[in-house]
C-alpha cells in the first residue's frame, strides 16, 4: 500500500490596497498556500501593470465560519498547529 503525499492546503486571500497617488481602495483575491505568497502575487501583478501599491489589509476566507478573517490570526493559528 502506498501512502498519498500530503498536499499543501490552499486558501483564498483578499488583499485590500491603495494605489500610490490615489485614495481609491482596491481589492484583489488570490488563491495561495499562505498570505506571503498571495502578497507576492499582488506584487507581481502591480509590477506587470506598472502600479505602485500599499497593502492596507490581508484577510483569509474561513470556509467553515463563512467569513473573512485577518490573515495574521490565521498565520498564528497555523504556526500553533504545526509546532
Amino acid at each position: 500500500m502506498s501512502k498519498k503525499s500530503k498536499e499543501e492546503e490552499i486558501f483564498e486571500f483578499k488583499i485590500e490596497f491603495v494605489e500610490k497617488g490615489t485614495d481609491f481602495l482596491s481589492e484583489r483575491h488570490f488563491t495561495a498556500a499562505n498570505a506571503e505568497l498571495a502578497q507576492q502575487m499582488l506584487s507581481f501583478s502591480c509590477r506587470k501593470d506598472g502600479v505602485e501599491a500599499e497593502i492596507k489589509k490581508t484577510e483569509v476566507w474561513n470556509r467553515w465560519a463563512n467569513r473573512w478573517e485577518p490573515a495574521e490570526e490565521y498565520a498564528e493559528l497555523n504556526n500553533q498547529l504545526t509546532d
